[in-house]
């Protein structure tokens, strides 16, 4: 007998992967199942907070009605996504939580970040990964629940840019290495070390101009939104660029950072 794809996406065996970084997308079973945007929210706050009581659930995602009304809207949510998608939240008494077995690309770049962080990734891993931490938690969304957790994430996968960058600059990969430093100035476009990282990968690549134009721009816009001159620490890598017949060494990395 012939399965339809309502019967497919029911199979429980079936693997999940869930996006929440840049917008929100899953894939079931190589099927993509239409959610309504309130079982997206719970499945979202499910995955950055891990388990959550089914009152405080509510209370969160619908903080604007009666706590009765909320339940109730938490009780639709579980039921639609239920149907659509069985067996993907698990209940522990009061408790929600996702199924396990779930892949979640936010946990995957938080993962991969840290191993930028404190480990040595391969150099075909690092040619990659920056892929990985590019995107945003969920940047079209306006929920208040969401800032903290997408302000944490994008310090991290900043962090893990700017690192990346001088790794990839050690290795020579000067091309790959400007696009990390690119990535960690448009993830915080007033962020000092973020500039300082995409000037030293163009010096390595012999673009001394090019980091001077960085430097530069960087001046401009903490002038224009702060009213602040950069920090000791960036005008000093400024001057070394610009003195004639000095040689600025890469930034030396270590385990730690």
């Amino acid at each position: 007998m012939r399965t339809n794809p309502t019967e497919q996406v029911a199979r429980g065996e079936d693997p999940v992967a869930l996006s929440i970084l840049g917008c929100f997308d899953m894939v079931r079973g190589g099927i993509r199942p239409a959610l309504p945007h309130p079982a997206q929210r719970l499945m979202a706050l499910l995955s950055v907070g891990g388990g959550i009581e089914r009152s405080h659930a509510a209370g969160i995602l619908w903080p604007e009605v009666e706590h009765a009304h909320a339940l109730a809207n938490l009780r639709t949510a579980l039921w639609r996504l239920r149907c659509i998608s069985p067996g993907i939240v698990r209940s522990f008494g009061p408790e929600l939580r996702l199924d396990p077995a779930i892949t979640i690309d936010l946990r995957e770049a938080e993962a991969l970040a840290h191993r930028i962080l404190y480990e040595a990734l391969p150099l075909h891993e690092s040619r990659s990964a920056a892929s990985q931490l590019s995107r945003d938690l969920l940047p079209d969304w306006d929920d208040e629940w969401l800032e903290f957790d997408r302000e944490r994430f994008r310090d991290l996968r900043v962090h893990a840019l700017e690192r990346l960058c001088d790794q990839l600059s050690a290795l020579g990969e000067h091309a790959d290495a400007v696009q990390c430093g690119l990535l960690a100035v448009q993830g915080e476009q007033l962020r000092e070390s973020s500039h300082r990282a995409l000037m030293r990968a163009h010096i390595a690549e012999g673009n001394r101009a090019r980091a001077l134009q960085v430097f530069q721009l960087l001046e401009r816009m903490l002038e224009r939104e702060l009213q602040v001159r950069p920090s000791q620490a960036t005008m000093e890598l400024a001057i070394e660029v610009s003195r004639p017949g000095t040689v600025v060494q890469p930034r030396a990395i270590s385990a730690s950072g």
